[in-house]
């Protein structure tokens, strides 16, 4: 070092401090090269965190500092943590080829409108790495003035050098791919994002793949920012202000930082809140660029004697002083580096040399002060001291910049790599399918979209079945209905299950939208439609149908029962067309009285009313059409016992409604199974599942739909107020690939819950649970509010999001509404602020489920005429009820004029997760042979083209 430099750092002002700023010469996919050096840059996923319990943190942190020591030991990093926003377009760019049918552009830009309006922030987090020095030359001090920000340079870098860097690049990124961060290269497109948003000049249209030099490069750059004190101000190409900016540094830390807590110290940048005129809180945009370097051993050795040995010179000299007294600070240092030495030498302590920066932006002078109180009140709550660097503004500012380099070395840090890691900087929220529609946004430490694709699975080759759990009134029919909404625009053949009569607001949203629907009542003149000998092959039958018949019968009589109704079903099906309404005429026309008896009484039970849906005389007519759209299938009259209570205690009529529902879920799943069905995409929504799984035959039956429904294409939306009997079905719970857990009470169903989730039956979560759906102030309902598990057992907390209030209005439906029946065109008025969810309809149905006569007057409008249940054709016809808008044809994509492929959005655009590839598996030979016997009409004779089957992108 020479001696002018020398005396520079003993005055504070080091060498570093009167470079130029840096002169770009290229920018690549992960690659930014200057005229003094070049790095490699990628992007860090985002851990879920939020919900993680502490020893899930502690091995992801030690699994960090080891991947830091092996990986990056003694490199030159820069930390950079910024805001981007989440915008409409990007939304309807990404869903691109997803929606199919029905105003899907209309539909899609609904959501659009709704992002648009929330103008969500969305946490970028990258990593540059140094990778070499370039020509010495350029470290030549150069003069100039800040107002030229960054500058650019007509020197070029040679082909031969760009690939030698991109090769390093390359290697760099497959080693942190493979650790906790996830990461990869970050887009050339990105790399000047984060460089010309330093400007204030927003989104630069850069190009996407390719080298990035000359004319591009000074577009990036240009821009005036003019240096004071304690702040910067940045003019915009007009000469006005267009933002002032400060430049924070982390002063101080406490010796010991606690995580989870308060040494979570990046993670809670989100956190950080101001207080406007009004009284309310505002969020405040605080980003991080910190400059650090993970220390080798060797070189943690070498600091550490150095330290050591400086301090024991001040504790000699200070002896030598007339006091004769030493500091006990200079004593206590001596006695940590000779501990910290022997740490290193024999458990392998790792240190981490770092100085981070905090940047705080805003319009006005007065906010920037407000924001900035702000940001040091925060993290003095958490013992740490931030503050302005006074008269450091422009050095302290050009180092956050990529390219640049450590400018004020004085203000910073070294810590043990725990300390550092453990500010969690990758930590916080993200949950949820990569692609696909959004369906709400996360609620965590990290804002983003949450996207839900229910038919996601089997084209993934993963199980099938989605959850919705909780109380009455929280949301979760109303979310079960939006997933079903978006596999109907995406083309799925989507019946829902009405129990309770008060789903008919869904058919309104798809008519509204042009998807082909209908609210389709099964009454007695479909009789024998929910007979499971005519719905399920010989073999299931044969054990389920017995089951059904025996459920009909008074507690009584079915001790008697069980061996004659089975011999009759037995003889019934040897029979062409087998029928429950064929057994019980076998078993009243019997010889032996009490099997007569038996048969009597099934007759009484299904002459009438919904028992004849059951097992009466068959009419040969179906009402579920097997077209694309969404169908709500209702039973008025229709009586269920509560959850509560056992079976022998049931009336007759609650008998009669369970045996018709089972029968009615067979049937469609049967449907879902016929063979020239199978390549188009199938997604069966049942609400009150937790009816069925309080019998033995009921949770059999969801069983077997759940193991199937991958290889019959189907995919199973259950909602229950019931975990406990859940679990109870090991199958089921196998199955279960995504969940939405609403807010419960009970000790019992709050533990329930927890192991479905996955999380810990302890204090703090059971806390969550209870307290999930509860607003801020104690005394309302958060209706929508939910913990989400997603494909990838990630957990998070997630808002769902109606995207609009007349979507919010129509879900609302009940018999007694009134809507405008005729053809309408989608109608996007503006987002009002009242909660979407408020008045849930399951609130009103909740006290008895008493039977939905009052859907008569709707059903006149809604009601398909009921048809012969006839082979499909090979092209599958879209029907749509004479009320319903027509169905609008898929336009067929365009490219982006930048040549940007939307089909394949780049993973910046996306919330940051996992991303996953499933390959097809074959179908099950068995279940084949089970499902298809051989005197079924060969299939071959009516195949489906395949035209409903969705593509999906990992």
């Amino acid at each position: 070092m020479k001696i002018a430099d020398k005396l520079l750092n003993l005055v504070g002002v080091g060498r570093e401090r009167g470079l130029p700023p840096p002169r770009l010469v290229a920018i690549a996919d992960g690659l930014l090269v200057t005229e003094r050096s070049a790095e490699a840059w990628f992007l860090i996923s985002v851990a879920n965190t939020d919900l993680a319990t502490e020893g899930e943190q502690d091995a992801a942190l030690d699994a960090a500092v080891s991947a830091a020591a092996t990986i990056l030991g003694d490199r030159l990093s820069h930390l950079k943590v910024v805001w981007g926003r989440s915008t409409g377009m990007d939304y309807i760019d990404s869903v691109a080829g997803h929606y199919r049918i029905g105003d899907h552009e209309g539909w899609a830009q609904t959501r659009a409108d709704r992002i648009d309006e929330m103008r969500m922030p969305e946490r970028y987090v990258a990593l540059g790495v140094h990778l070499s020095d370039r020509d010495p030359r350029a470290t030549a001090q150069v003069r100039g003035s800040i107002s030229d920000a960054l500058g650019t340079t007509s020197w070029r870098v040679s082909a031969r050098e760009l690939a030698h860097l991109d090769e390093r690049v390359h290697k760099l990124a497959r080693q942190l791919g493979s650790t906790v961060w996830r990461a990869h290269t970050a887009p050339a497109e990105v790399i000047s994002w984060l460089i010309s948003r330093e400007m204030h000049r927003g989104a630069v249209a850069a190009p996407r793949r390719g080298l990035i030099t000359g004319a591009s490069l000074a577009r990036l750059t240009s821009g005036r920012v003019v240096p004071y004190t304690d702040h910067l101000r940045i003019y915009d190409s007009r000469g006005q202000i267009a933002a002032y900016t400060s430049v924070l540094a982390m002063t101080d830390f406490p010796e010991e930082l606690e995580t989870p807590g308060a040494g979570e110290w990046l993670r809670t940048l989100s956190e950080i809140k101001a207080i406007d005129d009004d009284g309310d809180e505002i969020d405040v945009t605080v980003e991080a660029s910190v400059r650090f370097r993970v220390l080798t051993k060797k070189t943690a050795r070498h600091l550490v004697d150095e330290t050591r040995k400086s301090a024991k010179e001040q504790r000699r000299s200070a002896a030598k002083g007339t006091a004769e007294e030493t500091a006990d600070e200079i004593v206590e240092t001596e006695r940590i580096m000779r501990e910290v030495k022997r740490d290193i030498n024999r458990s392998g302590l790792t240190l981490v040399e770092d100085h981070p920066r905090l940047l705080v932006s805003a319009d006005t002078r007065e906010d920037l002060d407000a924001y900035v109180d702000a940001v040091i009140a925060h993290y003095a709550d958490r013992g740490i001291t931030v503050a302005a660097g006074a008269d450091e503004q422009r050095d302290l500012w050009l180092e956050s910049l990529p390219g640049d380099q450590l400018r004020v070395p004085d203000l910073g840090h070294v810590r043990e790599s725990t300390a550092f890691f453990g500010s969690w900087f990758w930590g916080g929220a993200s949950i949820g399918d990569a692609t696909g529609p959004a369906i709400g946004y996360l609620t965590g430490s990290t804002p983003g979209l949450v996207r839900f694709d229910a038919a996601a699975g089997s084209a993934l080759g993963d199980a099938t079945t989605t959850l919705f759990l909780g109380r009455s009134g929280r949301g979760k029919t109303t979310a079960a209905m939006l997933g079903g909404l978006d596999s109907a625009f995406a083309g799925a053949w989507v019946p829902l299950l009405d129990l309770k009569g008060d789903a008919a607001g869904v058919s309104a949203v798809a008519a509204e939208y042009g998807v082909p629907t209908a609210v389709i009542e099964i009454t007695a003149q479909f009789s024998g439609a929910a007979d499971l000998l005519r719905v399920l092959p010989v073999d299931d039958a044969l054990l389920q149908a017995p089951s059904q018949l025996m459920l009909l019968l008074p507690p009584h009589l079915r001790g008697a029962a069980e061996a004659p109704v089975m011999a009759a079903t037995r003889a019934e099906i040897q029979s062409p067309d087998p029928s429950s309404w064929g057994v019980i005429q076998r078993l009243c026309a019997a010889e032996s009285e009490t099997t007569r008896t038996v048969g009597f009484a099934l007759r009484d039970l299904v002459e009438t009313g919904l028992g004849s849906v059951v097992a009466g005389p068959p009419s040969g007519l179906s009402s579920l059409t097997t077209n694309p759209g969404l169908w709500v299938v209702q039973m008025p009259g229709l009586t269920l016992p509560s959850p509560e209570s056992a079976p022998e205690s049931w009336s007759p009529i609650e008998r009669v409604g369970m045996a018709c529902l089972r029968g009615c879920l067979a049937w469609m799943v049967r449907t879902t199974g016929r063979r020239e069905f199978r390549g188009r995409s199938k997604v069966v929504i049942v609400p009150e599942v937790h009816l069925l799984t309080k019998t033995p035959d009921g949770a059999s039956f969801l069983d077997y739909i759940a193991r199937v429904g991958r290889a019959l294409g189907a995919s199973l939306v259950l909602d229950t107020q019931d975990p406990a009997s859940i679990l109870k079905l090991p199958g089921l719970v196998e199955q279960i690939t995504t969940l939405f857990a609403f807010s419960l009470r009970s000790r019992e169903q709050v533990d329930s819950l927890l192991e479905l989730l996955g999380r810990p039956q302890t204090a703090p979560y059971q806390t969550l649970v209870r307290g999930i759906n509860t607003a801020a102030n104690g005394k309302s309902i958060r209706h929508g509010h939910c913990i989400m598990r997603d494909r990838w057992d990630e957990v998070a907390t997630v808002q769902i999001d109606i995207p609009s209030q007349r979507v919010a209005e129509l879900l609302r439906t009940t018999p007694e509404s009134e809507h405008d029946l005729e053809p309408t065109q989608p109608i996007l008025p503006p987002y009002e602020d009242p909660d979407p969810f408020a008045e849930d309809d399951e609130d009103r149905a909740e006290a008895a489920l008493q039977p939905a006569a009052s859907a008569a007057s709707q059903a006149e409008a809604h009601t398909q005429e009921p048809v012969q249940d006839t082979p499909l054709p090979s092209v599958p016809v879209v029907e749509t009820s004479n009320h319903h808008a027509p169905a609008v044809p898929t336009a067929p994509a365009t490219p982006s004029p930048n040549g940007v492929d939307h089909h394949h959005p780049p993973r910046y655009e996306e919330p940051i997760g996992p991303n996953e590839v499933y390959d097809q598996e074959a179908d099950e030979a068995a279940y084949n042979e089970a499902m298809y016997p051989a005197n079924e009409p060969d299939p071959d004779k009516s195949p489906s083209n395949g035209s409903g089957k969705k593509e999906h992108v990992a």
